[in-house]
């Protein structure tokens, strides 16, 4: 999945702070990665899959929000962004301390078009 890595690491590089971007399904497992020898993220994209399936109900049926598009973990030395790729897929930033969010949702959403494209 060349396509794949080449999109995640334009986003790596474009989002300051960024340590590492990826994509993963529903089912709680990671398509792919960048950078590949960064920190293993599988345990944290099964719980983001649990907590993303929790709030799409809850967004879309309780409070009648619409889909649900992006999800923001903020812990004291990490943020984790999750931009909502399709039905049944996910993009994943970490970011470090001083990572850029606000750059981290502006190309995420560049990057939701080229993945979508790529794994069509």
């Amino acid at each position: 999945m060349a396509d794949l890595d080449d999109i995640l690491a334009r986003l790596q590089e474009q989002v300051d702070g960024c340590l590492v971007a990826a994509v993963a399904g529903l089912d709680g497992l990671v398509i792919e990665q960048h950078p590949q020898d960064a920190p293993d993220i599988a345990g944290v994209v099964a719980e983001l899959t649990y907590v993303l399936g929790n709030l799409r109900a809850a967004m879309s049926d309780q409070l009648e929000g619409g889909p649900l598009q992006e999800v923001i973990v903020v812990s004291e030395r990490r943020t984790g962004y999750a931009r909502m790729l399709d039905g049944d897929m996910f993009c994943m930033v970490v970011l470090g301390r001083r990572g850029n969010l606000g750059k981290a949702r502006l190309y995420s959403e560049e990057a939701a078009r080229r993945i979508v494209g790529a794994v069509a």
